[in-house]
């Protein structure tokens, strides 16, 4: 494909979700340098990144909790209000 050789590479992402983020990106022919830059980044960091995006989902979710008890509250309370100015 290069036969002057390579200098730049270029890549076209696209993405579903907003905040995807791309790191540690090798280009090689080689499966076992591959693997080896593999083993040095992507799993050493896999389980700690995985960790992180459960712990803000479940901060997310808890917030969503918490704003639906609010609404459930706030509900609660002009029906309430509601009612007493009918009685």
């Amino acid at each position: 494909v290069c036969t002057d050789g390579c200098t730049h590479i270029g890549f076209e992402l696209w993405q579903v979700k907003t905040g995807t983020l791309f790191d540690d990106i090798i280009v090689t022919d080689s499966l076992e340098e591959a693997q080896k830059f593999a083993e040095e980044t992507f799993f050493k960091k896999k389980d700690d990144e995985a960790d992180m995006l459960d712990e803000k989902k479940e901060a997310e979710r808890e917030e969503q909790r918490k704003a639906a008890a609010v609404d459930d509250h706030d509900d609660e309370e002009d029906y309430m209000d509601e009612m007493m100015d009918e009685f």
